[in-house]
């Protein structure tokens, strides 16, 4: 591949020749997308995913355990139905991923509707800064709902996992970043997407408070022993970051929870924008009031998720991470 070609994907270093293939792929598929029309490419997407629960493939298994052992006192054959539907989903929100990356980027995002902008206009009010935490999952097509939140001119910090591979890493950087044009790197509250990577958030994250951005933060994934608070979820003990929590709290700043859904056309999407939560205070140096108030948080996750089961990521290993027996320090099945 060209040497434009890694300079377009932000490498520094020459990627592996299997990275290559990756993104030469990748740009073949956002030519591709561009060109098909929006509903095909969707519709394509759903029934690779569709084939790909049908024959088993990686991770089926695990998404029917995990949603028999979160939903004991659904009918089994309402399960299997969830369990295809995850599949058909992540093959939808993969082919919208690809065609965030291209010319059909602003037609996708239009087809999201946004409820709750008066929350978001209140809750800034009552921030000293102007701040916000926003807390969701990955639920739905967040990808989609930060692209739409960037372009209604609001500016966003997103706080991220990296992906162990560069490669792919610095892809769903720049495909986050694909809409966003700076307007300056000395303007602090510029319209636009900060990307923080989770490791080094603490420092980044508390000056995005206080420049009043919204912080955007994924509240649903398993969390290493030494970041997490064990909360019930689908009624197990979970690990659940507490970090941003804590800090939102010693600054004052308000939390909201966000949630974006497919509709049931398959094509549009609804972003939710909820109230401010009433969280206690003092949950910065007070570990009691951190756990209630994850536990709150983590309860309002869950109660997004049950309403389309089907939209959230059930192949993750949320429950890996487990309190040793007689205590409350985790362990990993």
């Amino acid at each position: 591949m060209p040497s434009s070609g890694d300079e377009k994907f932000g490498l520094s270093e020459s990627p592996s020749l299997l990275d290559r293939g990756l993104i030469g792929l990748l740009s073949v598929l956002t030519k591709f997308f561009e060109i098909l029309p929006i509903d095909q490419g969707v519709a394509l997407g759903a029934s690779l995913g569709r084939v790909w629960g049908r024959l088993g493939g990686p991770r089926t298994r695990r998404v029917r355990r995990q949603l028999e052992a979160a939903m004991p006192n659904e009918e089994a054959g309402q399960r299997g139905l969830w369990a295809r539907e995850v599949f058909v989903h992540l093959g939808r929100g993969l082919v919208e991923l690809i065609i965030l990356r291209g010319r059909r980027r602003k037609e996708l995002i239009d087809r999201v509707r946004v409820e709750g902008l008066e929350n978001l206009a209140a809750a800034e009010r009552e921030s000293s800064t102007g701040g916000l935490l926003i807390v969701t999952a990955h639920y739905g097509n967040w990808e989609l709902a930060c692209a739409k939140v960037v372009a209604q001119g609001i500016p966003i910090s997103v706080v991220y996992r990296e992906f162990e591979n560069p490669t792919l890493d610095r892809i769903s950087v720049e495909t986050r970043a694909a809409g966003w044009v700076p307007q300056g790197p000395s303007d602090p509250r510029d319209p636009g997407l900060e990307q923080i990577p989770m490791g080094r958030a603490g420092i980044r994250f508390v000056r995005a408070l206080e420049a009043g951005r919204k912080v955007l933060v994924l509240l649903d994934q398993d969390a290493d022993r030494e970041d997490g608070v064990f909360v019930s979820f689908f009624g197990r003990p979970a690990s659940t970051r507490s970090g941003p929590l804590a800090l939102a709290s010693f600054r004052a700043i308000p939390v909201l929870p966000a949630f974006i859904r497919r509709s049931p056309d398959g094509r549009s999407h609804v972003l939710e924008i909820h109230p401010a939560l009433q969280l206690e205070p003092g949950a910065s140096d007070d570990e009691g009031v951190l756990r209630r108030n994850t536990q709150e948080v983590t309860a309002v996750i869950e109660e997004a998720i049950r309403k389309s089961p089907g939209q959230w990521v059930w192949t993750h290993r949320r429950w890996r991470t487990q309190p040793l027996a007689g205590t409350d320090e985790p362990k990993s099945r």
